[in-house]
């Protein structure tokens, strides 16, 4: 690696009050992080009880599917409302790195951190999905 990428990366690090002790280098492509559903999460399949074709449980699906949360989701952390009148779920879960997207060969905060996402879903279909008011789900970028 290019020295000069190094210090820049040191010095980006310091300037966000980081030290070396909290990032760490997230794994090679070859070994991806996923995350199953817990037991008793109400998107696991293999629970009985939940619909498993309701507004909800559909937002929660499409959140623990998106590349933030199968990078370094926690599932059971995932929770959800959603106001049937407009079709608004609010899904919310925490990861164990800072950042959006699949992070890989990024240089990681080590910090437990929560995310939002606002998922609206129209004729059972998911038609806009931002989390933390800063990333576009299904685009996956930033929001200018």
């Amino acid at each position: 690696m290019d020295k000069t990428l190094i210090v820049l990366g040191v010095l980006v690090l310091a300037a966000a009050g980081l030290t070396a002790a909290m990032v760490m280098t997230s794994p090679a492509p070859e070994s991806p992080i996923t995350v199953p559903p817990a037991p008793g999460n109400p998107v696991h399949p293999g629970d009985p009880k939940v619909m498993q074709n309701d507004d909800l449980t559909l937002a929660k699906q499409f959140v623990m599917d998106d590349a933030t949360f199968q990078f370094d989701g926690i599932a059971d952390t995932v929770t959800g409302t959603i106001d049937e009148s407009n079709g608004i779920a609010r899904v919310e879960f925490t990861s164990r790195y800072a950042g959006y997207g699949n992070r890989t060969g990024m240089i990681l905060a080590a910090v437990l951190t929560s995310h939002q996402a606002v998922i609206k879903i129209s004729n059972g279909q998911v038609v806009s999905a931002i989390m933390d008011g800063t990333w576009d789900m299904i685009g996956q970028k930033t929001i200018a």
